[in-house]
């Protein structure tokens, strides 16, 4: 396990501070269309929001991931918080588009139920809600 001392308070602001730009980007940029950025090809309007989705969760949670890190130094801290990540990827995202495309389709706009799901999993709510739980983990008192 790795000492909280292994890394100056200089480079762990760093990588805090990173990790908080990379949020404060995904924020900016939530409403740019990734594919049409990227390349000229024509794509269903499904793989537009799909393509959107997946950037944004990986910015949100990638930024998060740099802020735990820079918070907890902990080698299983970061694998636990990856581990969250490839959760909200590759289960927690199918199921939501699985859910928001049939019956919705790409608009913003959701029902109150996959209002809330869209905010869990693109919004980076499971790695905010990591923080209060890894401290609390790691600061309760042992018999």
């Amino acid at each position: 396990m790795e000492s909280r001392d292994s890394l100056t308070k200089g480079v762990r602001g760093l990588i805090g501070l990173g990790g908080i730009l990379l949020l404060v980007m995904s924020y900016l940029f939530q409403y740019t269309d990734v594919l049409k950025a990227i390349t000229d090809a024509q794509f269903r309007e499904e793989a537009h929001f799909i393509a959107n989705r997946i950037f944004r969760i990986l910015f949100n949670d990638i930024g998060m991931i740099m802020v735990i890190y820079a918070i907890f130094v902990d080698r299983q801290v970061l694998r636990l918080a990856l581990a969250v990540q490839l959760i909200d990827l590759f289960i927690l995202l199918p199921v939501y588009l699985l859910l928001k495309l049939p019956s919705e389709g790409t608009s913003e706009l959701s029902s109150p139920f996959l209002s809330q799901l869209h905010r869990i999993i693109v919004n980076p709510i499971l790695m905010i809600l990591l923080i209060p739980a890894l401290y609390y983990q790691r600061n309760i008192k042992r018999p």
